[in-house]
């Protein structure tokens, strides 16, 4: 991984398996269906093992951007259950794809696509009455230029939760080796946050996001 700075555990508190189980046990999920949540993610790992860790790191990333950007406590928990399962829908996707060291064509994009709708369905499925993080999951690929999938919505269609983890997880995406390139330089990836603001993320939460990074810097030199 190759993060700008380094991100305590602390921040927006632990992004570990056990936080999340106690939190959705406490929410009154099922164990039988934590545990099936857990699993999909566990699942997904590993057949991706490029994303191990990837869904905890979103996490905190998200956390802190929704404390910055003022969410409200209900709307930081929600934001924080959806980034810790929002690839769960990649459970759908063959390894193949998952690990394509080149260009993907058409047809796996089009399976690539899909995974936001089979998230959201996967988690309606086990937690009907949350339905807030399942919007979230199902919104994650969205743009701010409505260029996103799988609805294309744009700006404020967009929920806010939603538009914060586009942000985290692009982040950690960028800072992270992926088949078909390695992680990106520091500044390369401050770069592109400037550059995709106010077209593939909201101009607010970019521009936050990349307070937040400079503000460490500075507190680091």
């Amino acid at each position: 991984m190759n993060s700008i700075m380094d991100w305590p555990a602390s921040w927006g508190g632990s992004a570990s398996p056990e936080s999340l189980g106690r939190g959705l046990s406490e929410a009154g999920v099922p164990p039988s269906r934590i545990w099936t949540l857990q699993l999909l993610n566990t699942t997904v790992e590993a057949k991706d093992s490029y994303t191990v860790g990837h869904c905890q790191r979103v996490r905190q990333y998200a956390r802190i951007l929704g404390e910055v950007l003022g969410l409200s406590e209900e709307q930081l928990r929600v934001l924080q259950m959806a980034a810790a399962f929002h690839d769960i829908g990649k459970v759908g996707i063959i390894s193949p794809i998952l690990n394509k060291r080149g260009p993907l064509n058409s047809f796996e994009w089009r399976i690539v696509y899909m995974h936001p709708l089979l998230g959201r369905e996967l988690w309606e499925g086990a937690v009907p009455r949350f339905a807030e993080v399942a919007q979230v999951i199902h919104q994650h690929h969205e743009r701010w230029d409505g260029q996103g999938y799988p609805q294309g919505l744009s700006g404020d269609r967009i929920c806010p939760e939603a538009r914060v983890l586009a942000v985290a997880d692009a982040y950690d995406a960028m800072c992270t080796d992926r088949p078909y390139r390695p992680a990106l330089a520091p500044g390369t990836i401050l770069d592109e946050l400037r550059r995709g603001a106010g077209t593939q993320f909201g101009p607010d939460e970019a521009a936050a996001f990349i307070e937040i990074i400079e503000g460490r810097k500075r507190k680091a030199a």
